[in-house]
C-alpha cells in the first residue's frame, strides 16, 4: 500500500501544477483537472472585507483572536461612518449579524484573557439584547482586585440598557466589591449607577440586610467606607427608590445611629420618598410610643459618650430620638405631621427645641408653626450648638427662617436683635446673620427699619451706634435697588427674573432677594409661571429657590406639578449644563416631597 499511496500524492502535485501553469498561460484542462484548480482558488481568496468571513473564523481557537479584532474594527469603522448611531444604516445590518455569533464565543469561555475582555467591551458598546448573555457572563464571574475593567463595561451597558436579566449578577458584584481596594475605586461609580438604574424590587430583604448590618470597625477607614458609604448608602437610595415600606425602621436605625452619619442623608431622602408609612412610624417615635426604636437610639448615642457618660449626657443619650423624629418628619412634611411636632416642641430642651423648630419651615406654614418657632427662637441662647457638626444654633435658625416666606418676621427679628446682649463677640456674630435673614424677607415699606437697625441709628448694647450693616454694603445696596423698583408688585419680580441680566454674578444677592420676594407676595399660581421660567434661570442659587417656592406653596403636594420638575430634571440630564446639574439634587428632593405630600 505504501507505493500506490505516494503515487497518488505525486499524481495530485503533478495535477495541481498543471492546472495553475493552465491557468496562467489558458490553456484548457482536464476536468479533474480544474476541480482542483478551483478548490484552490476558493482557499486562498476568501473576502477579507466580509464581516461573516471573520465570524467563520471565531469557530477555530487559533483564528479566534484574530477575527474578533477584525470584526470590533468593522463595528468601530461602521460607528464613525453612522456618526456614532447605534441604529445606523451600517451600524444596526452588521450588529444584527455579528453579535449573535461573538456572543457564542464569549458565553462558550474559551478565550484568552485580552481577548476575552475585549469581546466584554464590544458588547457593552454595541448595545444589543443579544449581546446580554456575554454581559451577565462577565458579571457572573467577577474577580476582585482582578476583573474590575470588565465590570466597567458590562455595568455601563447594563444602565444603559436596563437589563433587568442581570440583576442578579449585578447584586453578586455590587455585594462582593470593596471601594477601598486601589482597582474597586476606579470602577465603583459604574456599579453604583448600574444598581440604581436597575433598582429590581427582588434585591429588598439583602439591601435591608445591609442596611441593618452593624459597623465591623467603626474607627477604620475603609470600614466607613465600604459599609457605610457603599454598602449602606447604596442600599438606602434604592430602598427609597422602589418604596420599600419594610425598609422605614431600618432606615430610621441607619438614621440614629451615629456611626452611620454618611449614610443619614440618602436615608431621611429614602423616607421621603416612601412618604406616607414613613410618616406614620417618626410620628410614633416622636411620642414616645415606639419603645424599641427608642431603646436603640439611647443605646446608640451612649457609645460616643463611653462608659464615663455624665449624667447630662445620659439625660441627652436618652432624647436624641427626638431630633431625628423631628428632623424626618419636617423633611417628608406632610401635614399630619404638624401637630406632634407643636406637642413635642413644646416639652423639648435645649437642642431637641431648636433641631425642632430649624425643621418647622419645611411643614406647611400656618400660623401655629409659626408662634412656635418664634417661641423656640426666644428660648434658644447665643452660645447653644447643634450636633453633629456644631453649628451655633441661632444661626442655624436664621438659615431656615427666610423659607417661611413670611415678612412679618421682620419686625419681630429687628426687636429681638436689637435687644439682645452677651458676649460682644457672639452678639455680633448673631446680629449680622439677622440682618442676612432681614434682607431676604423684608418688603419695601419696612426697609427703611431694617436699614436704621444696620446702619448705624440703632444702638448697640455698649450704647454706641451699630455698624452690622457695614460687611453688606453691596448686598443692602442691591436690595435697595430691588425693592424700589418693584415694590409689591409681584409680576414686576417675576419680570426681572427673566432677565438675562438678574444672572450676573455682580448681581448675585439681588437675584437671591427677587426669588425671595416672589415667595413673599406670591400665591399657589406662581408655581406654573416658575416652571416656565425655569429655562431662563441660570443662577444655581435661584433655581433652588424656585424650586423651594413650587414646594412651599405646594402643601397637600402635588404629583402633577411633580412630573412638570422631573421633566426638567431629565432635559438637564440630557444636556450636562453644569450650572443647571448643581440644582438638580433640590430638585429631585422637591419632586419626593411633592409626591409624599400628595399620597
Amino acid at each position: 500500500m505504501p507505493r500506490p499511496a505516494r503515487g497518488i500524492a505525486k499524481g495530485f502535485r503533478a495535477l495541481t501544477v498543471a492546472a495553475t501553469t493552465a491557468a496562467q498561460t489558458a490553456v484548457p484542462l482536464l476536468p479533474f483537472a480544474a476541480l482542483a484548480a478551483t478548490a484552490v482558488t476558493v482557499a486562498g481568496c476568501a473576502d477579507e472585507n466580509d464581516p461573516m468571513t471573520h465570524v467563520d473564523r471565531l469557530k477555530d481557537p487559533a483564528t479566534r483572536p484574530g477575527a474578533v479584532n477584525r470584526l470590533v474594527q468593522f463595528f468601530e469603522d461602521a460607528m464613525t461612518r453612522d456618526e456614532k448611531n447605534r441604529e445606523g444604516a451600517t451600524v444596526k445590518p452588521l450588529l444584527d449579524k455579528i453579535v449573535k455569533p461573538m456572543n457564542e464565543v464569549c458565553v462558550a469561555g474559551d478565550l484568552d484573557e485580552r481577548t476575552n475582555s475585549k469581546l466584554i467591551k464590544f458588547m457593552s458598546d454595541a448595545r444589543h439584547p443579544d449581546g446580554e448573555p456575554c454581559l451577565v457572563k462577565a458579571l457572573k464571574d467577577y474577580k476582585p482586585d482582578s476583573t474590575e475593567e470588565d465590570i466597567r463595561w458590562a455595568a455601563r451597558a447594563v444602565s444603559s440598557m436596563k437589563l433587568k436579566g442581570a440583576a442578579g449578577a449585578m447584586l453578586d458584584v455590587f455585594t462582593k466589591m470593596k471601594p477601598s481596594k486601589p482597582k474597586a475605586q476606579a470602577v465603583y461609580r459604574d456599579v453604583y449607577d448600574a444598581m440604581i438604574s436597575l433598582a429590581d424590587p427582588s434585591w429588598e430583604s439583602t439591601l435591608i440586610a445591609n442596611i441593618e448590618r452593624p459597623l465591623s470597625d467603626p474607627k477604620k477607614p475603609e470600614a466607613l467606607l465600604n459599609e457605610v458609604q457603599w454598602a449602606t448608602t447604596t442600599s438606602a437610595k434604592i430602598l427609597g427608590d422602589i418604596k420599600s415600606e419594610k425598609a422605614v425602621v431600618p432606615l430610621i436605625k441607619v438614621m440614629l445611629t451615629p456611626s452611620k452619619a454618611d449614610a443619614h442623608m440618602t436615608s431621611v431622602l429614602a423616607l421621603v420618598k416612601i412618604g406616607k408609612s414613613a410618616t406614620t412610624t417618626a410620628i410614633s417615635l416622636l411620642k414616645g410610643e415606639n419603645q424599641d426604636l427608642i431603646k436603640y437610639s439611647t443605646e446608640e448615642a451612649m457609645k460616643a459618650y463611653g462608659d464615663k457618660a455624665t449624667a447630662d449626657q445620659k439625660k441627652q443619650a436618652m432624647s436624641a430620638h427626638i431630633a431625628t423624629a423631628a428632623l424626618i418628619l419636617a423633611t417628608i412634611g406632610r401635614d399630619e405631621s404638624g401637630a406632634p411636632l407643636m406637642e413635642a416642641i413644646d416639652k423639648a430642651e435645649d437642642v431637641p427645641r431648636a433641631i425642632i423648630a430649624r425643621e418647622l419651615p419645611k411643614l406647611p406654614k400656618s400660623p401655629a408653626t409659626l408662634e412656635a418657632f418664634q417661641k423656640a427662637f426666644d428660648k434658644t441662647s447665643l452660645t447653644l450648638s447643634l450636633p453633629p457638626a456644631g453649628q451655633n444654633a441661632r444661626e442655624s435658625l436664621l438659615d431656615s427662617m427666610p423659607t417661611f416666606f413670611d415678612a412679618s418676621l421682620v419686625p419681630w427679628l429687628i426687636k429681638l436683635a436689637d435687644g439682645t446682649k452677651g458676649d460682644e463677640t457672639d452678639v455680633a456674630g448673631f446680629k449680622e446673620t439677622a440682618l442676612l435673614a432681614m434682607m431676604k424677607m423684608a418688603k419695601s415699606d419696612q426697609w427703611a427699619d431694617v436699614e436704621k437697625y444696620a446702619g448705624g441709628k440703632s444702638l448697640g448694647q455698649d450704647g454706641k451706634p451699630s455698624t452690622v450693616g457695614k460687611a453688606f454694603e453691596k448686598e443692602m445696596a442691591q436690595v435697595k435697588d430691588v425693592l424700589t423698583k418693584c415694590s409689591d408688585k409681584l409680576e414686576c419680580y417675576l419680570a426681572r427674573l427673566a432677565d438675562p441680566a438678574i444672572n450676573d454674578d455682580k448681581q448675585g444677592f439681588a437675584a437671591i432677594k427677587t426669588i425671595y420676594m416672589v415667595g413673599v407676595l406670591g400665591s399657589p399660581a406662581v408655581r406654573d409661571k416658575l416652571i416656565e421660567l425655569m429655562p431662563k434661570l441660570k443662577s444655581s442659587a435661584v433655581r433652588g429657590l424656585a424650586a423651594s417656592v413650587i414646594d412651599f406653596y405646594s402643601p397637600k403636594g402635588d404629583k402633577a406639578m411633580a412630573d412638570k420638575l422631573q421633566k426638567i430634571v431629565d432635559d438637564v440630564e440630557v444636556k450636562k449644563d453644569p450650572n443647571l446639574m448643581a440644582t438638580q439634587s433640590h430638585f429631585r428632593y422637591t419632586i419626593y416631597r411633592l409626591n409624599a405630600k400628595a399620597q
